[in-house]
């Protein structure tokens, strides 16, 4: 599993990191691919609880909130008009549909929607580049700190009802090299403002919503009753079993920078 792992790494970052470089339509189409993919696997976990995913209206409200930027004149109008659409189904297809399956379906596709949709409003400042690998680098480096941290010195349970392998130890391993590695990108790519306490602040709350974004997807498994949301990424699971901590850290990155400019 390990060396699929990290076979899978190897082969990714480079062709996601060139995605990043390119930017422009190329970032919004795998933005928009991954979405696609998230939301298919939410709904493929839904329907293993027994629920009924309202698959159309969900579809059209992920594609407003994700393009929001694009579409802000329009906003609220389309919004409505997608929301409304899922309530006339709802209400003219009950039992068919239940109440439980329109507020999952919203919840799902507003979580991922609404979340990736700031890929794509970092991608529209000064620096879009620099930004987003600063998001995943931050991402990654909390996964690995916190996976080493805790096999080295892992042994009180940081949520054993939710995810039993983590462990304190390592949730502060996962914070440490979130700072380090914030610190050092920060002294490559001499981001403006981003002064030596806002790195570090940024590292420790970049690293606590990582792991608050991976508990959350650890949370949904288990409702859900599922071991991977996907299994499309081979040793990582799904897009939402990958991308959990990233979804979340977006729009922490993106106010942050936005704040301190």
């Amino acid at each position: 599993m390990l060396r699929t792992r990290i076979i899978t790494a190897v082969i990714s970052i480079p062709l996601l990191i060139g995605l990043l470089y390119l930017g422009g339509v190329y970032w919004q189409c795998f933005v928009a691919l991954l979405t696609g993919i998230a939301l298919f696997e939410y709904f493929a976990m839904m329907r293993h609880k027994g629920l009924k995913p309202m698959v159309l209206p969900a579809y059209i409200i992920a594609g407003i909130l994700l393009f929001r930027e694009q579409l802000s004149s329009y906003l609220p109008g389309l919004f409505f008009g997608s929301l409304f659409l899922m309530i006339v189904i709802l209400v003219f297809t009950y039992p068919r549909f239940r109440f439980e399956d329109a507020a999952f379906s919203f919840f799902g596709t507003f979580y991922i929607g609404f979340l990736f949709s700031y890929a794509l409003a970092i991608a529209q400042l000064d620096k879009p580049f620099y930004y987003l690998l600063l998001v995943f680098i931050l991402t990654w480096a909390s996964d690995v700190g916190g996976y080493l941290f805790g096999k080295l010195w892992g042994k009180n349970k940081l949520s054993p009802q939710l995810s039993p392998g983590k462990t304190w130890e390592g949730a502060w391993g996962a914070v440490l090299l979130t700072i380090v590695l914030a610190l050092l990108f920060n002294g490559l790519a001499k981001i403006e403002n981003l002064n030596l306490f806002s790195t570090v602040l940024l590292g420790i709350l970049a690293s606590v919503t990582a792991q608050v974004g991976d508990l959350l997807e650890s949370a949904m498994k288990r409702f859900f009753a599922v071991k991977d949301s996907g299994h499309i990424i081979p040793g990582h699971g799904g897009v939402l079993d990958r991308f959990d901590s990233f979804l979340l850290l977006l729009p922490v990155v993106y106010y942050f920078l936005v704040l301190l400019a």
